[in-house]
């Protein structure tokens, strides 16, 4: 059985890898008395469900802040998080954009620039783009590619 001791250096180690995720400028200045209120709070307690309930959700409001003010004051983070967001937005609005032209021979063939549909069936079709050029388009698991430009990869219904 554990003792009381063992218990608090096993919690004690946990509590120094969870304060790990805190930036390095933070830590560095409070370190040591998020030790000691930790070690105040796992005494005062007693319950150790308690405890650590409080803790982790401290820890998530806590983390939250002082990543906020990391990155508050590193401009470079700032431009860095600001080019992801671009960077998400417009990949949301590729697949859209995608998902959407590939799903009915109409919008594919608008999508790909057909002037005239000269042929389609349920499974296949072909047009004439602006320049003159032929293109056969065909449906493979329910969404329309060009011929011979089928995706490599599908995991279910979700194609690469």
């Amino acid at each position: 059985m554990e003792t009381k001791a063992h218990i608090a250096r096993r919690s004690s180690g946990l509590y120094e890898k969870l304060i790990r995720f805190y930036p390095h400028s933070y830590l560095s200045k409070h370190r040591e008395e998020l030790l000691q209120n930790f070690k105040d709070l796992e005494r005062d307690l007693g319950s150790r469900r308690l405890l650590w309930a409080f803790i982790i959700s401290d820890f998530i409001k806590s983390l939250g802040q002082q990543y906020m003010e990391y990155i508050k004051n590193h401009r470079w983070i700032q431009i860095v998080l600001a080019i992801l967001a671009v960077l998400f937005i417009v990949c949301v609005w590729q697949f859209a954009t995608l998902r959407i032209a590939h799903s009915s021979f109409d919008n594919y063939a608008a999508f790909r620039g057909c002037e005239h549909v000269t042929n389609q069936t349920d499974t296949s079709g072909t047009c004439t783009l602006a320049n003159g050029q032929s293109i056969t388009m065909v449906q493979y698991r329910g969404k329309w590619y060009l011929q011979g430009d089928l995706p490599p990869l599908c995991f279910g219904n979700f194609c690469l």
